[in-house]
């Protein structure tokens, strides 16, 4: 798949088929992660890939007992789930349904990394984040190009005591997403073209006042 062409279809997938992903498929997406840019080339991420059913439906619990309230809250915050838009609707109902069956999806990937990179004036969280968001994000496009659904979520904000508990993350490693794979259930979700602004509305042409709103790029 041309990559412009993932990038414009890599929509966010929260309903899963329970088929099984090949462990080459699964190579070649963790390839792909670390392709990815790091501070002084230090490469400093770690993946854990998580397939085993046991451990999935641990997981799966834990996450689904932790994530129920805070749906519940945030549905509370609009005036209950009928007072919502049809965006923000679809996509908790969407939340909901991956935290409540994250068992059934058949891969999850969890991207952390240790701050290996440390410099004067900087804190740790942003030399980990500018090593271990760029290979998320390449997992997500790597997975959009093998046909395969991914969504980035942040149950570690959440969840990160139980995850790091369960999958035994050492207390100097940080998780930063945690991206469930498979296949998309094209019963209610698929690959499509993206609901975007256009460019020019966020574009400040040679300065913050140059916005461009409608014109065209610089020369």
């Amino acid at each position: 798949m041309e990559v412009f062409d993932a990038i414009e279809t890599c929509r966010a997938i929260r309903y899963f088929k329970k088929d099984a992903v090949a462990p080459e498929l699964i190579e070649k997406i963790i390839f792909a992660a670390t392709r990815s840019p790091s501070p002084g080339n230090t490469q400093g991420w770690d993946f854990v890939v998580v397939t085993d059913a046991a451990k999935r439906a641990e997981l799966g619990t834990a996450i689904a007992e932790l994530m129920q309230p805070i749906v519940d809250h945030v549905e509370a915050q609009f005036g209950g789930p009928e007072r919502l838009d049809d965006v923000t609707a679809r996509m908790l109902r969407g939340a909901l349904n991956l935290a409540l069956g994250l068992a059934e999806v058949p891969v999850h990937i969890v991207v952390c990394g240790p701050n290996v990179y440390p410099q004067p004036n900087t804190t740790p969280e942003a030399t980990i984040m500018a090593t271990t968001y760029p290979a998320a994000q390449n997992i997500l496009l790597a997975a959009r190009a093998l046909g395969l659904g991914s969504c980035l979520t942040t149950y570690q904000n959440t969840c990160g005591e139980a995850i790091h508990r369960i999958l035994g993350i050492p207390d100097e490693v940080r998780v930063v997403s945690y991206i469930p794979i498979g296949y998309p259930d094209t019963n209610h979700n698929s690959f499509g073209p993206l609901a975007r602004q256009p460019i020019e509305n966020f574009i400040h042409a040679n300065g913050w006042q140059g916005q461009l709103r409608g014109a065209a790029l610089p020369e």
